[in-house]
């Protein structure tokens, strides 16, 4: 197998979850969505999901077809995910908020599990995802040849 071929299921089974995520982002344009410390609907909400959308569709194409653009969206899409995870988890009460209103109507459930309960359990989801991400562009990196880009030593 040439260099060239290894990852290739791993980042084409990445891409189609991405492809997944981004159906999932647009079911939920009407849904609401953390913003710069507040929980918004409407067109903020809508604008929130459908950008994700879009990189989530852009990177599931390019991590399918190997494209040298696949590599550096998959940076820019982390960077983006890490950055609106971190104001979630740091930005005023958001989070709580969030779990709130997403739980509203529902408080048999709020009497078995509380809040800050929810809270902790969905701060290290939401950490260790993060990671999980940073951990996948660490393997894009190492096997960067899948997207036709070549290591300095194979340069010579």
């Amino acid at each position: 197998m040439t260099g060239e071929r290894k990852g290739r299921f791993t980042f084409r089974f990445a891409a189609v979850c991405f492809g997944l995520s981004a159906l999932w982002e647009l079911l939920s344009l009407q849904g609401e969505a953390p913003l710069f410390g507040q929980v918004v609907g409407g067109t903020g909400a809508a604008v929130y999901h459908f950008v994700y959308a879009a990189l989530f569709a852009w990177l599931a194409v390019s991590l399918w077809s190997g494209s040298r653009s696949g590599y550096y969206i998959l940076f820019a899409t982390t960077i983006l995910y890490t950055v609106d995870r971190l104001q979630l988890l740091f930005i005023d009460d958001t989070l709580a908020t969030l779990i709130r209103r997403q739980l509203a109507g529902n408080e048999q459930l709020l009497q078995l599990v509380s809040v800050n309960d929810l809270l902790q359990i969905l701060t290290v989801a939401i950490i260790v995802i993060v990671l999980c991400w940073w951990g996948f562009v660490g393997y894009a990196y190492y096997r960067r040849d899948y997207f036709g880009i070549r290591r300095n030593s194979q340069a010579n």
